[in-house]
């Protein structure tokens, strides 16, 4: 006498195995989706990309019209003030490093601040406007390009 499964027995089986390999695929989605969400398996420190394209053009047109003077070389870091970055208008909080120039122009002493990044943007700007521009800069940028 032979042992015969009913159907039903069998298709059952069939949904059990088709349900373990489901079971097996979602939970290896949850542990990648936690590991995006969590914010702990994020990047941090590094450049916005987005606000610094933003922040190139900027600066250079600023550079271009005068309205924003070359960056000097010296500079004084440290904590963030709560003052305001003059190149991205944000505030620069004390969990982020400020950067303070002097800058004169015309007689006149100006202090800014920047964050380093946004230091760092009208920096590269500033070299670059020189090289491109035959016109006198101040001597921090002509100490930096030698």
């Amino acid at each position: 006498m032979t042992l015969t499964t009913a159907p039903w027995v069998e298709s059952s089986q069939e949904v059990v195995t088709r349900t373990r390999t489901l079971l097996v695929d979602t939970r290896k989605r949850i542990v990648i989706n936690r590991r995006l969400l969590n914010p702990w398996w994020t990047l941090s420190g590094g450049s916005d990309e987005d606000r610094d394209s933003q922040l190139i053009p900027s600066v250079r047109d600023r550079l271009e019209r005068g309205v924003l003077d070359p960056a000097p070389q010296e500079v004084l870091a440290g904590n963030g003030t709560g003052r305001t970055c003059i190149v991205c208008a944000r505030v620069i909080s004390p969990d982020q490093i400020e950067n303070e120039v002097v800058v004169r122009t015309n007689g006149i002493v100006v202090t800014l601040r920047a964050h380093l990044p946004c230091y760092n943007i009208w920096r590269w700007e500033s070299a670059t406007f020189a090289r491109a521009h035959s016109r006198l800069l101040p001597e921090t940028l002509d100490a930096e390009s030698t």
